[in-house]
């Protein structure tokens, strides 16, 4: 009796029509491997749409891999896959919290943007946000984000961080807490705004990325979100410079910073 094909589920991609793209699959529910797709072996709107994408796919390739290149055979025109391995994928470091998530666990996800998602979880009675490296060019930036949690832990500037996210026993990115019934902050949010952002400074932390679109207003203060800028140790004058920016930014039209949507309300 055959084999049968296994199920392939397109997680997250990320596509260039003129370089090679990536994307993040879900294998037989279960494994997690990383394709990178050289440029011109497939249509820009076949890579665009996932089970498209997946019918055109060679069969993949047996034994332990995680990590893999489809191009275009030089005699036939067809592709295959020149390359598969198994390597260490790079991983958040930074592990402060007790609870670790696996990613399998999350449910119903709705996304956000690029490596945001509402998502549900069976230990929580809501939604929670999951942020995560979709690729591994982005463990850098979560990594800072996660360190910053760890030094706001208690101080009640940012979301409640519930745990550390993991894929295959590399932590790739963290649960938040949801916040609803928000507004992006505005000009008359400015004392709640200033709050906020002097409670971050007093702990030596400057954020980096200060817009209104990072100041959530609701049940009368502002949350600070988006920390993949944040620095400690930050210099007093660095802090009074983010500060007095602080109004300038409320009062800006450009829609800097409005692509963000960290949670949302019901």
């Amino acid at each position: 009796m055959a084999n049968e094909s296994p199920t392939i589920q397109v997680l997250q991609a990320s596509i260039d029509p003129d370089d090679t793209s990536d994307f993040r699959v879900l294998v037989d529910n279960k494994f997690v491997k990383y394709i990178v797709i050289d440029p011109g072996v497939y249509a820009l709107d076949d890579m665009c749409f996932g089970p498209s994408l997946i019918s055109l796919l060679p069969p993949l390739p047996s034994g332990v891999w995680n990590k893999a290149r489809v191009s275009q055979h030089l005699d036939t025109g067809e592709p295959y896959f020149s390359e598969f391995s198994r390597v260490q994928l790079p991983g958040i470091t930074k592990i402060w919290h007790s609870n670790q998530i696996d990613h399998l666990a999350l449910r119903e996800p709705r996304k956000l943007r690029s490596n945001v998602y509402e998502v549900t979880h069976p230990d929580f009675e809501s939604p929670v946000i999951a942020k995560f490296a979709r690729f591994e060019w982005e463990v850098p930036q979560l990594e800072v984000e996660t360190t910053a949690y760890s030094w706001i832990e208690g101080h009640q500037i940012g979301p409640e961080f519930l745990g550390h996210l993991v894929e295959e026993g590399r932590v790739i990115g963290f649960l938040i807490a949801r916040i609803t019934n928000f507004h992006h902050a505005t000009i008359e949010d400015f004392p709640l705004c200033q709050s906020a952002l002097s409670r971050l400074h007093h702990v030596g932390i400057k954020h980096g990325d200060v817009n209104k679109h990072n100041l959530l207003i609701h049940d009368e203060k502002a949350t600070l979100i988006d920390f993949d800028l944040a620095s400690r140790p930050a210099s007093e004058n660095q802090l009074k410079a983010e500060l007095h920016q602080l109004q300038n930014e409320l009062l800006d039209t450009s829609g800097r910073g409005g692509r963000v949507v960290e949670s949302s309300p019901p």
